[in-house]
């Protein structure tokens, strides 16, 4: 089992509005797009999606579940809640792990079809633990014609705990479903995954945060690419494999920050998480032969 906490509420919606689009703001930095070059590994990186919490407020499991602790299975069609939220006769755990809204599932199954519309495909699938998470996960995957394909909940993919202090009160008990709860629930996980680790520091910083998502990303790298021999240089590499990632506001900026070699500033990771909408998409793409990551537009699939 492992520790885990609620996170705390953080800003989603720092947007402006212009032409009818939607822009995100994020502080300007230099990001070395590139379009057109042969890689081996490809990383599709999303946070989940719009959380039932901070949709409906601090009260909203008085108003789906009537605010007791084993809530009747009929209770669980509420039309805030995704498609088959699996029942847990503990439902009071939803508390600590809340799952994503109706419309989250929608807008998830939603990005999936735009990625699939854009030539992206998956082969592998990790997600956080939580709910939000894999919800999300299985709904990108079913919009992008890839439900086949077996999420691997991962705890190293977890947020930061010091933003989830309340997660601490549960003690032993986990909050979160394990991978059997979701199979019986009709969810297509993979019972045979080894994690990385089943425990969680409870007194974890952002810098241990930050030295487990390097191993989650070192674990990917050695299990998910291979080197291509210089004499396939200028050639498309024999093999290209994508791994889905669907994490938290954390993860994106995170795993952009390994991959790219960038300096880690806590403060300034702190910020940037506080800007990621629900959805929001990172791919990251390793040269078949330099071994070096580069950041690529979304809209750009080959």
């Amino acid at each position: 089992m492992f520790v885990v906490k609620l996170p705390t509420f953080i800003n989603n919606d720092k947007y402006h509005h212009k032409k009818n689009k939607v822009v995100k703001i994020y502080e300007q930095q230099k990001s070395p797009y590139r379009t057109n070059h042969n890689y081996d590994l490809r990383l599709i990186i999303l946070r989940h999606g719009e959380r039932i919490d901070q949709s409906l407020g601090s009260d909203w499991y008085d108003t789906v579940f009537g605010g007791i602790p084993s809530a009747p299975p009929l209770a669980f069609k509420h039309p805030s809640l995704p498609h088959r939220l699996p029942y847990r006769p503990n439902t009071l755990l939803y508390v600590f792990d809340p799952p994503i809204t109706h419309t989250g599932e929608r807008k998830a199954i939603y990005k999936g079809q735009e990625l699939a519309q854009v030539g992206a495909t998956v082969d592998y699938c990790y997600s956080s633990p939580a709910s939000r998470s894999i919800l999300t996960a299985n709904a990108i995957l079913k919009g992008i014609h890839r439900s086949h394909i077996p999420i691997r909940p991962e705890p190293y993919l977890f947020e930061p705990l010091n933003w989830n202090s309340v997660l601490l009160l549960l003690k032993d008990i986990n909050p979160f479903m394990s991978s059997g709860e979701w199979k019986r629930a009709g969810y297509n996980i993979d019972q045979h995954y080894a994690r990385l680790n089943n425990y969680l520091n409870a007194d974890e910083t952002e810098m241990d945060y930050y030295n487990r998502s390097r191993q989650f990303f070192d674990s990917i790298e050695r299990h998910h690419g291979k080197i291509l021999s210089p004499a396939y240089r200028g050639l498309l590499p024999r093999q290209r494999t994508t791994v889905l990632i669907v994490g938290h506001a954390a993860s994106t900026e995170m795993f952009s920050t390994i991959a790219l070699q960038k300096p880690f500033e806590v403060k300034k990771f702190g910020d940037q998480c506080a800007k990621v909408p629900y959805l929001h998409t990172v791919v990251l793409e390793r040269d078949a032969i330099t071994r070096i990551w580069y950041l690529r537009p979304v809209m750009y699939f080959a």
